[in-house]
């Protein structure tokens, strides 16, 4: 699996030097805009460290018709943090449109060791009520299926795909054959691999995700309530991509504004107040006893009786 993986990758940096050298666009459609210069993706990419921890840095011309998008959780008890950056990244890079929901193809073994979304919680994360669809087959060649038509129909404005590790009937084929498919449709596919390993696939672009530290919880005064959990971190690590990228990015989710801005720190504003389990007045200590048990006799060994 690791040597497939790597044969791909060299197959695409191949690509990309023939392309560069015959002057053409870079494949599957990832060219940055015309009007576009190279100041400005300069200062994109190699600008102070707060505007090198941005999403568009990972995609500076948006979410382009037709793309393929995974993103990888290394460990199935990261699955929470994998499929709410899934959902982030289907709400800020689609603008609202009520006749247009979300498609989310869960997978079984997922739900069964990381449970099913939750109505209440969707909500608070910034999603509106009727915008999600949340399908489950019983066979990964269901769920294929599934895919296949939701981005031949276009009735969806994202696609989000979630498989369990690196099932057998999931290869390169099959993501090849999905990516071809959103491409003529124009529309958008996001695979969210849950616990699985790093392997070739026809996703423009692969982030591996983990959950971050949270900042304390803002109060309306501005200052940081301590002790608090704030909004949700993720830790983006680019496993592939066709176009210079930072080496992490630490982005916090904005449940108001739908987009990822650049996390503030953990240890920003107050840390959290220490007060005993009982703050009232101690006990004044106890006279005229001993300090303590007192110490043991000499342990004699002493000679069997027989």
């Amino acid at each position: 699996m690791g040597a497939t993986a790597l044969a791909q990758e060299r197959l695409i940096a191949l690509r990309e030097a023939i392309a560069k050298i015959e002057g053409g666009p870079p494949p599957d459609g990832l060219a940055p805009d015309a009007g576009e210069t190279d100041d400005k993706r300069n200062r994109d990419y190699l600008g102070p460290a707060t505007e090198a921890c941005r999403l568009e840095n990972l995609l500076p011309e948006g979410f382009p018709a037709g793309a393929m998008i995974e993103v990888r959780g290394a460990q199935l008890r990261n699955a929470g943090a994998v499929s709410g950056f899934g959902l982030g990244l289907c709400l800020s890079g689609q603008p609202y449109r009520p006749e247009k929901r979300i498609l989310w193809i869960g997978d079984r073994f997922v739900a069964r060791e990381a449970g099913l979304p939750h109505a209440a919680g969707l909500a608070d994360y910034g999603l509106r009520p009727g915008e999600l669809l949340y399908a489950m087959p019983r066979r990964l060649e269901d769920a294929l299926w599934l895919a296949d038509a939701a981005l031949s129909c276009g009735a969806f404005s994202a696609v989000m795909l979630e498989v369990a590790g690196n099932p057998r009937g999931f290869g390169l084929t099959e993501s090849r054959r999905l990516s071809l498919k959103a491409k003529n449709a124009g529309g958008f596919l996001l695979l969210v691999r849950q616990g699985g390993e790093e392997e070739a696939s026809s996703a423009s672009l692969r982030l591996h995700v983990e959950p971050a530290p949270a900042a304390a919880r803002t109060l309306t005064d501005g200052s940081m309530l301590g002790g608090s959990i704030g909004k949700p971190v993720f830790r983006l690590v680019p496993e592939k991509s066709r176009i210079g990228v930072p080496h992490e990015l630490i982005l916090e989710w904005n449940e108001d504004d739908r987009l990822f801005y650049p996390a503030t720190p953990a240890h920003a504003g107050t840390g959290p107040t220490h007060r005993p389990a009982h703050p009232g007045a101690l006990v004044s200590p106890s006279l005229d006893r001993s300090a303590g048990a007192p110490t043991l006799g000499t342990v004699v060994a002493f000679d069997r009786a027989s």
